[in-house]
């Protein structure tokens, strides 16, 4: 599976998640439309995260970063309740 940038007859850029198998292109799901640069960005962000959520993958660095935030905030409660 991969990101592709469709260019459309209006314009506008599709941006879609597709996979090649036997020589064809099959299209998995369409993430958005836009003619603009930044959304077209943020689609493809979008398309990359659908991905990884569909095959399962974890992004082990996002997983440390929410582990890491939850270790502060089970801190800062326990400082405010040792405070009081």
């Amino acid at each position: 599976m991969f990101v592709r940038q469709k260019k459309n007859r209006s314009g506008t850029t599709s941006v879609v998640v597709v996979t090649k198998s036997h020589g064809i292109f099959k299209e998995l799901k369409t993430i958005g439309v836009s003619d603009d640069c930044i959304q077209i960005e943020k689609f493809i962000n979008q398309a990359q995260q659908w991905i990884q959520h569909y095959k399962g993958e974890l992004d082990v660095f996002q997983q440390s970063a929410k582990e890491q935030e939850e270790r502060h905030l089970q801190n800062i409660c326990y400082l405010t309740l040792k405070t009081c």
